[in-house]
Order: C-alpha cells, then sequence, then structure tokens
C-alpha cells in the first residue's frame, strides 16, 4: 500500500517567517551581560556572529503573526480561509491559554488552533499533524514555528547566552495532486531520555514555581554537555533520515538539499560530515541567526527559496532533533 502522503498527496502552498529588529552582534551581547569572553570565543564553539532578540513587550504570539501574514499573503488566502492552526513552540505566551489560539484572535482567524510541544523538532511535529488534517478534509492548514529562548537565558551562565535567539517560521499546507510537488515521505519518533539535552526545571507541575525555585535560577534553561548533545543528535538524524529515504525510495545522490536544525554551526557541519553530504547541499544560517529552536528549519527553508537555492523540482530533506528527544524527517520535491 502507497503510503498516505502519496495516496493524499499535500502541497506546501507558501512559507514565511519572521526576525525581530533587535539584533545583537557577539560585541553587543558581550557587553550588556559582561560577559569575560570575546567574539572569536563565540565564534570558535558556536559559528554564531549575532542574533536577534525580542524587545522588552514583544510576544511569542507577535513573531507567528508577522511570520502567518507573510506566509498568508504569498498564498493569497484569508485569515479566514484557514482551517486549522497549529503552533509548535516551547515559548508560549502564557502557560495556559495555548498561544496558537491568540494567534488566531490577533490574525482575525476562526478556527481548530492549538500549541504542541516538541522541542526543535516542532516543525517536522507540526508537518506531520498538518498532514493529517489535510487528508481528513481540511483546505488551508497553517503551520508555524516559534520560541522565544531570549526570555529564558540565565545572565550568567554564558553557554545559553551565546547560543538561543529568537525567531518564527511556517508553511501553509494544501491539498496537492499526484505527480505535482509535495511530501515524498514524513517520519517523526521520540525516545524519552533522563539526559534530555535541554531543560527548564522548574515552573511546570513537577516543580512548581516558588521562592526555592527561583532563588536557585531553575526557570533558566540548562544545557547538557557539547559531546553529548552532538552524539545524540548526529545518531537521531542518521536513523530518522534513513528511515525518509527508504520510505521515499530515494538515496542521499537525488537530493538536491539537506536542512537540519540550526543548533550550532558546528554541529551543521558534524552532522553533514557524518552523513557524507556534500558541503554545497547543506544549509547553515546560524551564523546570523542563532539557534531559534524549533523555528531554525522553517526560516532556513524560506530564506532557501527566498536566494534560489530551492527550484522547481528541488528534492529537499528537512529534519531537526530536539529536547527530549524528539527527531523527524521529510522529503519534499518542490
Amino acid at each position: 500500500m502507497k503510503p498516505f502522503y502519496v495516496r493524499h498527496p499535500v502541497q506546501i502552498r507558501a512559507t514565511g517567517c519572521y526576525l525581530p529588529e533587535l539584533v545583537l552582534d557577539n560585541d553587543a551581547l558581550i557587553q550588556r551581560f559582561g560577559l569575560t569572553i570575546n567574539s572569536q570565543w563565540i565564534v570558535a564553539r558556536t559559528g554564531i556572529h549575532s542574533r536577534h532578540w525580542l524587545r522588552d513587550g514583544e510576544t511569542t504570539s507577535d513573531m507567528c503573526v508577522a511570520a502567518a501574514k507573510q506566509i498568508l499573503d504569498r498564498a493569497g488566502v484569508l485569515p479566514s480561509q484557514v482551517d486549522r492552526l497549529i503552533l509548535a513552540t516551547g515559548s508560549p505566551d502564557y502557560p495556559s491559554p495555548s498561544t496558537a489560539t491568540i494567534v488566531a484572535r490577533k490574525l482575525g482567524a476562526r478556527c481548530a488552533a492549538f500549541d504542541l510541544s516538541a522541542a526543535c523538532a516542532g516543525f517536522l511535529y507540526g508537518l506531520d499533524l498538518g498532514m493529517g488534517a489535510i487528508t481528513m478534509g481540511a483546505k488551508n492548514v497553517l503551520v508555524i514555528a516559534a520560541d522565544a529562548r531570549s526570555r529564558y537565558l540565565n545572565p550568567k551562565d554564558r553557554r545559553s547566552l551565546v547560543l538561543f535567539a529568537d525567531g518564527a517560521g511556517g508553511a501553509l499546507l494544501t491539498p496537492g495532486h499526484e505527480n505535482e510537488a509535495g511530501f515524498l515521505s514524513l517520519v517523526i519518533d521520540a525516545e524519552g531520555r533522563e539526559r534530555m539535552g535541554a531543560h527548564i526545571p522548574a515552573g511546570g507541575a513537577a516543580r512548581p514555581t516558588s521562592q526555592a525555585t527561583l532563588d536557585a535560577r531553575e526557570h533558566y534553561i540548562q544545557v547538557d554537555g557539547k559531546d553529548e548533545i552532538f552524539d545524540a543528535f548526529v545518531g537521531y538524524t542518521r536513523e530518522i533520515c534513513a528511515r525518509a529515504l527508504a520510505d521515499a525510495a530515494l538515496t542521499w545522490n537525488e537530493i538536491d538539499l539537506f536542512i537540519t536544525h540550526q543548533g550550532n554551526a558546528l554541529l551543521v557541519d558534524a552532522t553533514a560530515k557524518a552523513l557524507g553530504l556534500n558541503p554545497e547541499k547543506v544549509v547553515n544560517t546560524v551564523a546570523y541567526h542563532g539557534n531559534t529552536s524549533g523555528a531554525t528549519v522553517p526560516i532556513a527553508l524560506t530564506e532557501s527559496i527566498a536566494s534560489g537555492r530551492i527550484q522547481p523540482g528541488s528534492r529537499v530533506l528537512l529534519t531537526a532533533v530536539g529536547a527530549g528527544c524528539t527527531f523527524g524527517a521529510a522529503i519534499y520535491r518542490f
């Protein structure tokens, strides 16, 4: 039997993204937080030269609305025509209700709207849910991934300060037709691990907010060791990409562009090397965006289309590994 994405073709009608106006280069970041490092230290360990951060008063939903408007304008679709709004985020405006409902209100959309939490693999998870909605009769499904990681950074932790950033990106999914542009495969998975890669210890049901958790700075993001994260990332990427290629009956030689989670420039390079990929086929945008968590893949996809790296007929492999650990991969023919 053909996979569901072949029996019920789904297309990406348009993509879009948003990056906050505030840009902090390494020197500005160092000065702002009084860090005892220099720009070369940051570049050597992350490949990052600058990043976008929200200003005071700006929210995750604001970024989502800006990205959504760009997507809908490019698709020629009105907010009132959106059937479903799926938002992947680990940085909601509030613990409750879902930020997706706030985005829908700000857009002027009346549709099913909900958040999902899959860390840096959130966009792949959102695509999976969006494709399922299309097969059940939806016509326009808006999938957005957004994170405001600057809101969760410990000013005393230089590792996380230099790495994380803010941004939003997404895609509008619509019904497709066989032998036209569409998904060739999509696979998502997860393996619960005690060592989660990155996590925020307090503020949830396990450790509710208290003076003790505040004093311990447990509401800030904490990141595991570099080697541990790199090994897990490469291993899960290798596994999930192999499954996606097998489902599409393709080989690496038939992939025109590889877009993985843009968590760290060195990590992108290490992953590409482990997979034996030609560097010319690999997207690496970390230098001027930083790690925007779940938003990195749709931002990189949108920019690759705009720059002409993706042309009609291009086969693009999208993949990400997130905290938890979550992971996914999709192959799309444009």
